[in-house]
């Protein structure tokens, strides 16, 4: 229930809910500076990577470049792709199997930067 309020972009397609949970994730195991280093790993790699990489429920979701780390962009650049409305399944679908990729790489970062 902690993070119920970063679906959506917080509620206003800002920052992409994901990204924001992953940071105060980091934030709970790594030191100040740390943590901003690997947040900008993670938001690099996240503006360029093709997501959904994990497809739920099997789907074969069209794979977008969110080019930023706004909801907003990184959402509606899928929707324009699946030609889908907000509401439909299948932008859920795509926003669980991004976060389910973003969460693998902060453990992925994690790992390398404590091991």
């Amino acid at each position: 229930m902690a993070f119920v309020s970063a679906a959506s972009g917080y509620g206003q397609a800002s920052l992409c809910g994901c990204v924001g949970v992953a940071a105060a994730c980091i934030g709970t195991v790594c030191d100040a500076d740390t943590s901003k280093k690997l947040l900008a790993e993670l938001s690099k790699w996240y503006k360029e990577a093709e997501f959904p990489m994990y497809q739920p429920e099997g789907l074969d979701l069209p794979q977008t470049v969110a080019e930023s780390t706004l909801c907003e962009n990184s959402v509606g650049n899928f929707m324009e792709a699946a030609k889908v409305e907000y509401g439909d399944p299948l932008r859920k679908s795509r926003c669980a199997g991004t976060t389910a990729d973003v969460a693998k790489k902060m453990v992925e970062l994690l790992n390398e930067t404590l091991a």
